[in-house]
């Protein structure tokens, strides 16, 4: 099954999910692929193939498929996964600018669980104020492996995990193109922005960025500003104090955060 007749198959079940749920690899490969002669068997290799890899489908223990985000509901959100990410980069524009250094952080059960770090060769000059704001040099990159040797460890260790950045869509901008280019997949994890987490949870901060963020919750940096490990850690550290914000105010779930992050449109006269 080809990578786009993978994600077609992966919509038309996803729609047929939102209608009922849960449902067996037989009766969804009857609806999504019109095949009405199928052993088990067989159904399962086919459900398997466009639906394991793609974190809005999960599993219950009796096999049945349900869709990830109706599973959240019942989860709690400090039972939650979370994968923190930064990345350090040559420049503020995929594709032309590449990332120079990524750092990971597993987030579960109310605290940080494990790490995942490594320079970066973005296979073009670091510029001189990204060295001087990072510290990392073309030098320290040259001998590192590229995105596409690490493309892999980085899949294996976000998984199925909700993707955390602080100023997400930046971080997941960078990380969506160097995994399209290494892999030619496209990431459809649920993401998180602890910086909109903080304008709703925090409205007593007048300003969000993640120095300021870590100054209001007591959290440290070390010497690691603007290195990836360093800021995915202090970004993990803030997730977990915005978390408990979240349930002062009666938050249980991660669906009910999303629901709660949600901006509100204004009703026009």
């Amino acid at each position: 099954m080809t990578d786009v007749a993978k994600l077609l198959s992966a919509d038309v079940a996803r729609r047929l999910l939102e209608k009922r749920s849960p449902l067996t690899s037989l009766e969804i490969c009857r609806h999504v692929l019109a095949l009405e002669n199928l052993s088990p068997g067989l159904a399962e290799k086919l459900a398997e193939a466009f639906l394991s890899d793609d974190p809005r489908f999960c599993r219950l223990p009796e096999g049945a498929w349900v869709l990830t985000e109706a599973l959240e509901k019942t989860v709690p959100l400090e039972r939650a996964l979370f994968v923190v990410v930064d990345v350090e980069t040559t420049g503020f524009s995929p594709p032309a600018d590449r990332i120079i250094e990524l750092g990971c952080v597993r987030v579960a059960d109310g605290r940080v669980m494990d790490e995942f770090s490594t320079l970066v060769n973005p296979r073009r000059p670091v510029p001189g104020i990204i060295t001087g704001l990072t510290g990392i040099t073309y030098a320290m990159v040259a001998d590192a492996p590229t995105f596409g040797q690490v493309a892999e460890s980085f899949l294996d260790f976000l998984d199925d995990a909700v993707f955390v950045a602080h100023n997400a869509p930046f971080d997941w901008r960078f990380i969506q193109n160097e995994i399209a280019l290494a892999t030619g997949r496209k990431l459809l994890n649920r993401r998180l922005c602890t910086r909109c987490m903080a304008k709703k949870l925090c409205p007593e901060l007048s300003h969000r960025k993640l120095d300021d963020l870590a100054c209001f919750f007591n959290l440290d940096f070390g010497n690691k500003r603007h290195r990836a490990l360093g800021d995915a850690l202090v970004t993990a550290k803030a997730l977990l104090k915005l978390i408990e914000r979240a349930r002062e105010k009666g938050i249980e779930s991660l669906q009910a955060l999303s629901e709660y992050l949600k901006p509100h449109k204004s009703s026009k006269k």
